[in-house]
């Protein structure tokens, strides 16, 4: 059974500016792309520009897995797919784009499939998911964080114009951004595979105060991460994303230098802080050394963003959020990046065969995303160094940071 039918593939091409088409395939995306909620398709489509001119086309395509059950049914269950649907068919189209594009132009949308432009084609990459990025990398990606959180609030102060009454995007969406119950074994497997990590490689291991303390103190900082997925009753919300890791985002180089970058994959969307985005962004793609010399800088500048876009919209920043109360957001929200950060950093920093392995197995599946995934980041440790060597460095935080710094 086809994937798209010819009328739909012809409504794609004239969105793209052309009118006839010759034929079209769908192949593999490409390994380098993690899909273990949803699957990564190329679009190939053969038009007709003239008598005897031809072109191909290429389009990215996500759509539900077709060829593995569990994990099919798993992400049904979560309701990613329905969250993502309801973004691009309706309120990013309510959206306004913003000074420059904050995500690729979507061209199809059914409820199981959707078709977007692909971006490869206009220069621009994915990074390596082994990797944390450079600096300037980071600064593209918090610049342009703060323009597609700027949209929620222009669009509640324009909305709320219009009503004559105070409006948020929570009063209409709010089944859409909410986190899933289903999501809470998935986020205790990871969290059971953070202990039992620590406890087989943490420099402080042997440490009296680390033993007491180790299951308790993570159990309560996840609990506690988990809270902060909710409006929040103290900080202006937004539509986050909530899972800005490297498969996610994508970035291209201009001649002049300056990197522009753009986001996929809104299937995890909530609506709270919009700290938690920046917190998790920042700790999912450096390393310590990085975040310990770095971060102050990188709040400030998506201050200096959000105003000017904001401005843009003739807003002024300081109506949503001052600069004093974002940077006490952000260090409530913390505990959300690092926590978060030890639930994605153990998988994407594994090699596509071992990732492959763990997720797309049926046998392993179900224990992966719902038991523990202990065994996997262990046994991946002991023979890849450079795996082992960026975990322990995002893990050893939370033990500095709140097991044998909260008890001195």
């Amino acid at each position: 059974m086809d994937l798209l039918t010819k009328n739909e593939v012809e409504n794609i091409i004239k969105q793209l500016g052309y009118r006839n088409v010759i034929s079209w395939s769908v192949t593999e995306f490409s390994d380098m792309l993690i899909g273990y909620l949803g699957e990564h398709l190329t679009l190939l489509i053969d038009v007709l520009i003239d008598d005897v001119t031809t072109k191909k086309l290429k389009c990215f395509i996500k759509c539900m897995p077709r060829f593995d059950e569990w994990k099919s049914r798993y992400i049904k269950e979560l309701t990613f797919f329905q969250k993502e649907y309801v973004m691009l068919n309706d309120l990013f189209k309510r959206f306004e784009q913003g000074t420059d594009k904050w995500r690729p132009t979507c061209l199809l949308i059914k409820k199981d499939i959707f078709v977007f432009e692909d971006v490869t084609v206009l220069g621009y990459k994915m990074p390596d998911s082994r990797n944390t990025l450079a600096l300037n990398e980071i600064r593209a990606c918090v610049k342009k964080l703060a323009k597609f959180h700027s949209q929620s609030y222009i669009f509640e102060e324009k909305r709320s114009k219009e009503i004559k009454r105070t409006y948020r995007i929570w009063d209409e969406y709010s089944e859409y951004l909410r986190e899933p119950e289903k999501s809470t074994n998935w986020r205790n497997a990871g969290r059971n595979g953070v202990i039992d990590f620590l406890k087989a490689f943490s420099k402080h291991k042997h440490n009296e105060i680390f033993i007491n303390n180790i299951e308790s103190i993570v159990t309560k900082l996840y609990d506690d991460a988990l809270a902060l997925m909710q409006p929040s009753s103290k900080y202006r919300n937004t539509v986050v994303h909530r899972d800005l890791w490297t498969n996610n985002i994508f970035l291209k180089k201009e001649c002049d230098g300056k990197i522009h970058a753009m986001f996929v994959d809104f299937q995890t969307v909530i609506y709270c802080s919009p700290m938690l985005d920046l917190s998790s962004l920042i700790y999912f793609n450096t390393d310590r050394d990085v975040r310990e010399n770095n971060t102050d800088e990188l709040v400030n500048l998506y201050y200096e963003s959000l105003s000017k876009e904001l401005s843009a919209s003739s807003i002024n920043v300081n109506e949503i959020i001052d600069r004093k109360t974002l940077k006490e957001c952000y260090e409530e929200s913390v505990v959300f990046g690092l926590t978060q950060a030890t639930l994605i950093v153990p998988i994407v920093s594994m090699t596509a065969t071992t990732r492959n392995e763990m997720f797309c197995q049926p046998d392993k599946s179900h224990r992966v995303n719902e038991v523990s995934r202990s065994k996997e980041f262990i046994e991946t440790a002991l023979k890849d160094d450079h795996y082992r060597y960026r975990v322990t460095d995002l893990f050893e935080e939370i033990v500095d940071r709140y097991i044998l710094h909260s008890k001195k």
